[in-house]
């Protein structure tokens, strides 16, 4: 991998004379549709407020969280009350996202301990995932949703979280993406000021730094989080800004609202639900800026936009996220699996509508090749552009064009871990019509007095009526063997179809695969190696904002740039004094920590405030003067002396300020300006 700060712009391909001559020439009904795909993070059902009491769900955490952009999709396309994930985890369900198959077809989300306990390299452990160092990744016989799109003739682009493999060959430009930016894996994958931890590595799975990359280089490490839905929202617009007749297929898989809840400053402490409130409405307003941008743009009518995530809100991060549903992420309860779900197309999907139907992740892939395939334009059909691939996903235009005896899928199955070799071992339960059949159960505890595990005979639910799954059936009612007749026959159909695939998760892992723009001790000693952007380990954004600050504990815990190649000895005498509490505006404006009247107050203190310290980060902020304020907690920045201009050698400034309770500065290292002295100076 390469670095650069330099972004590189989807491709331009014609010109807008070109998209009007095409625009006269075609009608609508003609035009090949454009697609986007928002594909949330961890996101659970209940964690946005559409505000429709005709469905369970979908109340914002009981009305904490404001999705207003997403409600405007919902109001105006059709919404789903069972929309499943693949998986209970993000690669497997990724994996599925883009090939429309089960991930167990696949051979991601395994476990390591379980199935590969000599993998090379750090091991996974227990994580389903695949790592931000891994070996494997989506293989590459199975084609890919953007791969078929190509072959349409669409332009492709993809912003934000991929997982499914590091090497370049596994990246999205390789899979059939013209361009691509954002974070590989998940945003707690890499340390990060929101992740930092202790500073030190940890692989597998926190390596490095955090990376931002496009295409194949790496542009930001870390990456600032606080700005990730801005970068990849411009990154977007600016796609859909760039007038072109040519179709497109847009993928969105925002990083947002996996763990560490980030979000801008914009919206930190705006939720009553807290920062995962504060990271759906941050993730809420991009999708809104995107949305914005394309009704203002010549495909609006004509461009099918799908939203859902990859699988339930975890325990940790939510406990209400998946209510009224048991169960979260990495479970096979409901609440693991089942997501919110809506799909929008103005003139084609009936506005306010609720589809009942059991749909999926894996629908995307038909239903948007289906529909691609079915313009006059398209000179492919599904078949000679799938062929004989078997695909698990249904086509979901009938359902979505409210046509007669429309269906989803008739059966769904639930797997604990993807493994075609022991198929029947992992597969927890099968959903048919109504009801779910767990053989075992994975996560949370069944309602008493069942017990958790292995179930015999297999604990049935009627979710029609029981979508808590509070109230299992008596296996001795007609009701329950009827649907286990059913359910059986549909399990065993499935089994036959699987065959054995590589483990990918089982490949391993090599640090030499991890993402690094460079060895970064020399220039930046007191951060993690491979630190492209130390600024980012403090971001302004956020600890200079007083509302973000004061409950971000992450602000306090920068690590010290001194002792280091970067921290020389300040010997130079004292050329002036600050004041930081004039006419509201603080002398030395730009602000490292502290507090200053009128401009970063509530911004944190540190206790390890010097001469030394603050000359360093001065000096990385391109400054000529510093002064450390309070004692020794705060440290300000500026190009000039400040409103005071007092020339002083005495090494004392006596100015009214805040800072202390007798309301005068004094002493050394207060309120003393100095000149910035560079690394390895000489005087």
């Amino acid at each position: 991998f390469t670095t650069s700060i330099d972004l590189i712009a989807p491709n331009k391909m014609l010109s807008i004379t070109l998209l009007v001559a095409s625009m006269v020439a075609s009608s609508p009904a003609d035009t090949k549709p454009n697609f986007i795909v928002f594909f949330v993070d961890d996101m659970g059902m209940n964690q946005i407020d559409i505000g429709n009491p005709n469905v369970y769900g979908y109340t914002g955490g009981n009305h904490t969280i404001s999705t207003p952009n997403i409600k405007q999709l919902a109001d105006e396309g059709m919404v789903f009350q069972t929309w499943y994930s693949s998986f209970h985890v993000c690669s497997p369900s990724r994996a599925s996202m883009m090939t429309g198959r089960y991930s167990i077809r696949v051979g991601i989300g395994i476990s390591n301990n379980d199935y590969a306990p000599n993998a090379p390299g750090p091991s996974s452990g227990n994580n389903l995932v695949l790592s931000a160092e891994c070996i494997g990744g989506l293989p590459l016989n199975e084609t890919t949703i953007a791969e078929h799109m190509k072959t349409l003739g669409y332009r492709t682009l993809m912003a934000g979280k991929w997982h499914l493999g590091v090497r370049e060959m596994y990246m999205p430009v390789a899979r059939g993406f013209d361009s691509y930016l954002g974070i590989p894996f998940s945003q707690d994958m890499g340390m990060s000021f929101w992740e930092t931890i202790d500073y030190k590595p940890r692989a597998p799975f926190q390596p490095v730094p955090l990376p931002l990359v496009n295409n194949f280089t790496i542009i930001e490490q870390p990456t600032d989080l606080s700005q990730l839905v801005s970068k990849y929202v411009t990154f977007i617009t600016d796609f859909l800004k760039d007038a072109d007749a040519t179709p497109f297929y847009m993928y969105v898989p925002w990083n947002h609202v996996h763990g560490p809840n980030s979000c801008s400053a914009q919206f930190c402490n705006t939720s009553v639900h807290g920062p995962v409130g504060d990271a759906v409405q941050d993730v809420d307003n991009g999708i809104g800026e995107v949305m914005s941008t394309l009704r203002s743009s010549p495909y609006a009518s004509n461009t099918v936009v799908f939203f859902t995530s990859d699988n339930g809100a975890p325990r940790g991060g939510d406990a209400s996220g998946n209510t009224p549903l048991r169960g979260y992420k990495t479970m096979t309860w409901e609440g693991g699996f089942r997501e919110p779900g809506i799909v929008w197309w103005p003139g084609k999907i009936k506005a306010g509508s609720v589809s009942l139907e059991i749909a999926s992740t894996m629908d995307i892939f038909p239903t948007i090749i289906s529909i691609a395939t079915s313009s006059s334009q398209s000179t492919h059909t599904y078949e000679s552009l799938v062929g004989d691939v078997l695909i698990d996903g249904v086509d979901l235009s009938a359902v979505l064009f409210g046509k007669d005896n429309a269906s989803g899928h008739e059966c769904y199955m639930f797997y604990a871990q993807a493994v075609a070799s022991d198929a029947e071992k992992q597969l927890s339960a099968v959903r048919c019509g109504d009801y779910k059949v767990y053989y075992f159960t994975v996560g949370d505890n069944p309602p008493p007095p069942f017990k958790p595990g292995p179930q015999n005979p297999p604990m049935m639910f009627n979710l029609a009526k029981d979508y808590g799954e509070d109230f299992p059936l008596s296996p001795s009612s007609s009701e329950y063997q009827v649907a286990m007749s059913r359910i059986s026959a549909a399990k065993q159909a499935h089994l036959a179809t699987i065959t054995p695939c590589v483990n990918q998760n089982g490949r391993g892992n090599d640090p030499k695969y991890a993402f690094c723009s460079g060895d970064s001790k020399g220039k930046y000693p007191q951060f993690p190696n491979c630190t492209m952007n130390p600024e980012n380990w403090n971001p302004v954004s956020i600890c200079n904002n007083t509302r973000c600050a004061r409950y971000n504990k992450a602000c306090r815990k920068q690590p010290s740039p001194c002792p280091g190649t970067m921290c020389p000895a300040v010997t130079t005498k004292p050329v002036g004094c600050f004041n930081d509490h004039k006419n509201g505006k603080c002398d030395l404006p730009h602000i490292i920590t502290g507090h200053c009247e009128g401009q970063g107050r509530g911004v944190p203190e540190r206790d390890d405030m010097t001469l030394e310290v603050c000359n360093a980060y001065c000096v990385a902020a391109n400054f000529a003067y510093f002064g450390v304020q309070y004692g020794g907690t705060g440290c300000f920045c500026g190009n000039s002396y400040g409103s005071q201009g007092a020339n002083t050698t005495t090494g004392a400034c006596s100015l009214p300020c805040i800072g202390n309770s007798s309301e005068e500065c004094g002493g050394a290292n207060t309120n003393i300006v100095y000149k910035t002295v560079q690394p390895n100076h000489v005087f």
